[in-house]
């Protein structure tokens, strides 16, 4: 029997006996749909720092022989086939061990959160970090901190918030795949058009709708700027505005503050002041294709909105017209912005830790993450990688990716999704006019404070 092995099974035996005092369902029912202090890897392997090989008892590393599934969810064809030849070309370059990839085509969460609740998941596989700390609190999670601690892996340049995002009680159980922010997408020929620059502060922003409002002619124009109902850019506007969802122990939520209603104030103040339309109140279902259409000069939108343009054709120019810049902030505030990201994880109960966590460097390693970031599908989570020539010919997307800086991932610990499940309706109440922005958030808070913390 290998270490592997053994270890191995001490580790399905405690995963199961955590789950089983509590119900897989119940301990991970906190996940959602979006985005131990002190714990140690009990698993066994004593590979090197990179997990590329087990040792001998002189310390020599020795081979990994092991049969391996990653797994994720299929975002679109492209990416498919772009993680097959990143396997493929895995398994030519290391001898003994062999991944397959599966993806995992229709709700992802909840067909991994039974499959790692019954100790059968993928051995490696994507996590959303909104659910993340409901995963790693359950204990189904493989600690990867040896593969941060190498230098050859060079975790200083990760952005750290992407890093951090993928920590649960001081230990790392993810790193990252990649990233989104949101950015300011405008229109440049509409902006010449009204005779305004790109806005950097709210007042500007402000401003700068106003005039577009009173200046386009374009006969598709049918507001300066869309929106969600739900105010998606408000968690954004939030953090530049001083304020923070939960406080900093997490005990209890914290976003009804000044700082909170200040910035949903703004937003709904944009939407009273006919400067800002829902999806609702146009032809078009999302930012992307308001945009592209013409129905729009600005949006607040993340790079998923890039490939729509870049192959729209019902509106020729258009792609070349729309631009992106950093969030406009507050005055006296800071910048920030909301980030999306997914690790790569392994199940604590992998097959082979040592292969586990050498497909896990390789795949987020200087070389592999920069053939992910070419693909222009996200973002790269290494900041030397806005140096990439990828991100010459694209600087929408080196734009979006110098962000992640000072960007705040979409997590707020194990509940995440009941917070923001309680969140969301009193955003739209307050867009919509139905609740002053004040009422809709203190609602929220107590609901959040009272229900789930």
């Amino acid at each position: 029997m290998t270490d592997d092995s053994r270890n191995n099974g001490r580790t399905r035996r405690r995963v199961i006996a955590g789950l089983g005092a509590i119900g897989a369902t119940g301990v991970l029912a906190g996940c959602t749909s979006d985005g131990g202090g002190g714990q140690t890897d009990d698993s066994g392997s004593s590979g090197d720092d990179s997990g590329s090989g087990e040792s001998t008892s002189e310390g020599t590393p020795t081979p990994v022989s092991a049969d391996l599934t990653l797994s994720g969810w299929a975002a679109n064809n492209e990416e498919s086939a772009l993680l097959d030849e990143l396997v493929s070309n895995f398994n030519s370059e290391h001898d003994g061990i062999n991944v397959e990839y599966n993806a995992i085509q229709s709700k992802y969460k909840q067909k991994l959160r039974t499959q790692l609740g019954a100790g059968n998941a993928p051995d490696v596989f994507y996590v959303d970090s909104g659910y993340f700390s409901s995963f790693a609190a359950a204990d189904v999670l493989l600690p990867l901190d040896d593969i941060a601690a190498a230098d050859s892996f060079n975790t200083e340049d990760f952005f750290q918030p992407m890093l951090d995002a993928f920590r649960y009680d001081g230990t790392l159980y993810g790193i990252p795949k990649d990233f989104s922010t949101l950015g300011l997408f405008h229109n440049t020929a509409m902006f010449e058009e009204a005779d305004v620059g790109v806005p950097e502060t709210w007042s500007e922003l402000s401003d700068a709708l106003s005039a577009l409002n009173d200046n386009v002619s374009d006969e598709s124009f049918k507001a300066p700027m869309i929106e969600y109902a739900n105010g998606r850019s408000w968690w954004a506007f939030l953090y530049q505005n001083g304020g923070q969802v939960l406080s900093d122990d997490g005990s209890e939520a914290v976003f009804a503050s000044d700082s909170g209603v200040e910035a949903l104030e703004f937003l709904v103040g944009l939407k009273e002041d006919g400067l800002l339309a829902v999806p609702s109140d146009l032809g078009s279902g999302w930012h992307g294709a308001a945009l592209a259409s013409g129905e729009v000069a600005t949006a607040v939108l993340g790079p998923w909105g890039l490939p729509f343009l870049e192959g729209y054709e019902n509106n020729p120019g258009i792609n070349e017209n729309v631009d992106v810049a950093h969030l406009p902030t507050p005055s006296d505030g800071e910048r920030a912005t909301i980030a999306y990201t997914v690790s790569y994880s392994a199940s604590a109960n992998t097959s082979s830790t040592a292969g586990s966590k050498e497909l896990i460097r390789n795949l987020t390693s200087d070389d592999g993450m920069a053939q992910w970031a070419r693909k222009g599908l996200a973002l790269s989570a290494r900041k030397s990688h806005s140096e990439l020539d990828y991100y010459d010919d694209h600087p929408r997307r080196r734009t979006l990716l110098e962000a992640g800086e000072w960007s705040h991932p979409f997590s707020f610990g194990p509940k995440t999704e009941a917070i923001a499940n309680r969140i969301r309706p009193q955003l739209e109440a307050a867009m919509l006019g139905e609740k002053s922005p004040s009422d809709a958030l203190s609602t929220a808070q107590e609901k959040i404070n009272s229900e789930v913390l």
